[in-house]
């Protein structure tokens, strides 16, 4: 009995090879997807804390600067299409408001991975940014 070609035929190969290819395309697309998402997120969480800490500056008193900062921040998240679960967070670590003092917050914002479906991606990741604002030197001594 003599082997044909057709007992080693390679029919078929290309389905199998597609059917192990293409699970691992898929979670990498995903998780390339989801590192996209926490870098955007990185980025406007910065900007969000840095236009917060100057808000604050330019109040004279700590509640009106805190409601300020918190208020800004979240104008600018979601002027930036960013929207954190539970909304963000502003902390405030330094708050000196005399002239040539200091503000120094900390903005953070939880995202969400939930539609991405990838086996050991954690359901969402907390970012965070912290930046600080001098209060104007010259600003004038009045009371308002």
């Amino acid at each position: 009995m003599r082997l044909t070609r057709q007992c080693f035929s390679e029919r078929g190969s290309s389905v199998v090879g597609l059917c192990i290819f293409a699970p691992i395309m898929a979670m990498l697309l995903f998780f390339v997807i989801a590192a996209g998402r926490a870098g955007v997120t990185q980025s406007r969480v910065t900007t969000a804390s840095h236009v917060a800490a100057r808000a604050a500056t330019q109040h004279r008193y700590e509640d009106d600067a805190i409601l300020a900062a918190q208020t800004t921040a979240l104008a600018s998240l979601v002027e930036n299409n960013l929207h954190c679960q539970q909304g963000p967070k502003v902390h405030l670590h330094e708050m000196d408001l005399s002239p040539a003092g200091k503000v120094r917050l900390e903005v953070s914002c939880k995202v969400s991975f939930a539609d991405l479906i990838v086996p050991g991606l954690p359901s969402g990741i907390t970012v965070s940014a912290q930046a600080s604002a001098v209060v104007d030197d010259y600003r004038s001594g009045i009371r308002w």
